[in-house]
């Protein structure tokens, strides 16, 4: 057994006889790639081979090196090199050391070959740039491009990108029709550039099938196996100039295939891009596949990418019966097109073979809506349909910056024994949520959401909202609540765990006093907390109270509604308890308060002046703990007058106890600010 590599440094570097201690040869690592002679084959058909150093294991003395031939046989090689205690190293033997496996003779003939041998590690584009070497120069090189096994379409050099952009799709079919060995091809692209030069990969393809099944056909060579590319490699660089010889290759969508290409031995593409028909008949001669990954194009689905496989035969393993992985399941911005592609793809492998799947890879939506927990469970439905296993390995990658639902636990079709999908699905969407919200509806009124299920209450408990900065409580959307309704208690909060960086709850549902009281125990020491115009003082007062005296918090904003125009309509000036309760022994510190009014039309200027001026008081002169500053907007609508009465009531350099009083305003709203004085 040779190795193909050679030492770096002649013996003249180091001083006369002087010793190293060594272990197994440094050239022998994983990766790395040797010759040597093929066990297996019956007598007089022994050949020197390439094999790939896949596994190295050190023992005591010696070092096992497993290989596997590269192309062809797939044979597997085992080798013990013994350690060597010392290696002395002399001016008398400035040669390489060739490690050799003795119990072999080297067959017949290995001398003529060995210049192919050497030159097959060349790539294409130093081999093609050789001059003639010899009279056989012509054999040696296109027997060299013979036993080339890995070929790499590369830009990340000039030398490189001039050599594939200048090479025509027919040159590179006859190129492909030498490499009868290939087993590894990989295009790395410019970025942004995922067309560059792919119509000269798939002329190689097409080009090795052809050479391959014309190798075979020609007498002596029956051993060959009937296809030898398992692996194509689709990746990506930071390149993204051209070239010295200035062209661009331009193509809107890849070459047409007349015929696609017999691979029979693929059993890898990964990092595909683009679109689903073209992959899906390029590749479809294949029996082997184990793995097709990759990035689609917006709309594009997975099943389109194996639908042009033939449909198997009633309870036959079909023709993707190794498929182990397919890439990401994706949503993008369509939660139901996840739903659908996901059944779509379903339908496409079960035609297609058995379970197979032994690994998914699915980007889930937000936990939020009623189409998630669909979209979910159609991918589930696909893991039970698809896969070997329930407990195959599944990689879960949530959608960032969206909201989570958390009355999504007691929708109709929430499972009842959730599986391991379900349960990594929803935990990851709540790690990716910035935002967690309780939406009231008609069925938290009609369902007992004070008892939830098992399975709700044990994916509840095992949630962590790292990213989670807001906390709301709001009406689903056209829900109006019927008059005089309690507060639904969603009994299924108490079992969340903290939200450790939220800094806001916002309740807006008049319903939501139960809700935020349960959101507000889950919430850090320092907050900002909102309430909605339909949020009755005495909900109010309970969120505030379930915060806790020890909280420490920095607003109250109080009638903060937005709507889609902008606008913001506050709490009626005459809604009981507006400027009342505010002190407390049982509330926060409460820094600021923001409060936006509205005036009826009813009401006369001077009486409003005056509740302002009496509630303002109330709440300044209470006592609240911390308190700096005090800000009540109020929104003048028909009321021209009210600003003069407010005027009135409130001169000048006017205070209330420690606190100093300004005012200004617009035709749309006067502003008061009390500020506590230091």
């Amino acid at each position: 057994m040779g190795s193909s590599s050679s030492a770096s440094a002649s013996s003249s570097a180091l001083p006369h006889g002087e010793a190293m201690a060594s272990a197994a040869p440094c050239r022998y690592r994983e990766g790395s790639r040797v010759q040597t002679v093929t066990n297996e084959r019956e007598k007089g058909k022994q050949r020197w081979v390439k094999a790939d150093v896949y596994r190295i294991e050190e023992s005591s003395g010696r070092t096992a090196v497993y290989m596997r031939e590269v192309g062809g046989h797939r044979e597997e090689f085992e080798v013990m090199v013994p350690h060597t205690e010392a290696t002395v190293l002399t001016h008398a033997n400035p040669q390489p050391p060739m490690v050799w496996d003795d119990s072999k003779k080297a067959p017949a003939g290995f001398g003529d070959d060995h210049l192919t041998s050497v030159f097959s590690f060349m790539t294409p584009r130093k081999l093609s740039a050789l001059p003639s070497l010899c009279k056989q120069w012509g054999q040696v090189r296109k027997g060299a491009f013979q036993q080339q096994t890995h070929i790499d379409i590369d830009c990340t050099t000039d030398a490189d990108r001039q050599f594939w952009e200048s090479i025509t799709p027919e040159g590179a079919f006859q190129l492909g029709k030498r490499l009868i060995n290939l087993t590894a091809l990989s295009l790395l692209q410019p970025f942004c550039e995922r067309l560059w030069c792919r119509d000269i990969m798939i002329s190689i393809v097409e080009g090795h099938a052809v050479g391959r099944r014309e190798a075979s056909e020609k007498e002596g060579q029956q051993y060959m196996a009937e296809g030898s590319l398992e692996t194509i490699k689709f990746s990506s660089s930071t390149t993204t100039a051209y070239g010295t010889t200035g062209r661009r290759r331009r193509w809107l969508s890849l070459p047409p295939l007349s015929e696609p290409p017999a691979l029979p031995s693929l059993r890898a593409v990964t990092g595909a891009e683009g679109g689903t028909s073209e992959l899906g008949h390029f590749i479809k001669s294949s029996r082997s596949l184990k793995e097709v990954r990759g990035r689609l194009w917006p709309g594009q689905e997975w099943a389109a990418v194996f639908e042009p496989f033939p449909v198997a035969s009633a309870g036959q393993p079909g023709p993707l019966r190794q498929l182990e992985r397919i890439g990401l399941i994706e949503h993008g911005t369509n939660v139901t097109r996840l739903q659908v592609s996901t059944s779509h793809y379903r339908g496409a492998h079960i035609a297609r073979c058995l379970k197979s799947l032994k690994r998914v890879d699915v980007q889930v939506p937000a936990f939020a809506g009623p189409t998630a927990l669909a979209a979910l469970l159609a991918v589930d439905d696909l893991i039970d349909n698809c896969c070997v296993s329930p407990d195959v390995p599944i990689t879960v990658k949530g959608a960032e910056w969206v909201p989570f639902e958390l009355s999504l636990f007691y929708a109709d079709t929430f499972p009842p024994r959730p599986s391991p999908f379900i349960k990594t699905a929803i935990q990851e969407a709540a790690r990716q949520a910035h935002r967690v919200v309780y939406r009231l509806s008609q069925h938290d009124l009609t369902h007992p959401i004070g008892n939830p299920s098992q399975a709700a209450v044990d994916i509840a408990s095992s949630l962590s909202f790292d990213k989670v900065g807001l906390v709301k409580v709001d009406n689903a959307d056209g829900f109006v609540p019927p008059p005089n309704t309690g507060s639904p208690i969603p009994d299924v909060i108490n079992h969340l765990p903290h939200f450790p960086r939220a800094r806001q709850l916002r309740v807006y549902s008049g319903l939501g006093g139960a809700s935020g009281r349960l959101m507000a125990q889950k919430m850090p020491t320092e907050v900002m907390v909102a309430f909605g115009i339909d949020v009755s003082a005495e909900d109010r007062r309970g969120v505030l109270e379930a915060l806790g005296a020890g909280r420490q918090v920095a607003e109250v904003c109080v009638g903060e509604n937005l709507y889609p125009w902008g606008a913001v309509r506050g709490v009626s000036l005459t809604q009981g308890g507006l400027f009342d309760g505010w002190g407390s022994n049982s509330l926060p510190a409460i820094r600021n308060i923001k409060i936006h009014i509205s005036v009826p039309a009813e009401l006369e200027p001077a009486d409003a002046a005056d509740l302002v001026r009496s509630g303002l008081t109330s709440l300044l002169n209470g006592g609240m703990r911390g308190l700096r500053r005090v800000e009540v907007r109020l929104w003048l609508e028909v009321h021209d007058a009210l600003g003069d009465a407010i005027w009135q009531v409130f001169r000048n350099d006017a205070s209330i106890g420690d606190f100093a009083i300004h005012h200004w305003g617009d035709s749309e709203e006067i502003v008061l600010e009390a500020t506590r004085r230091s």
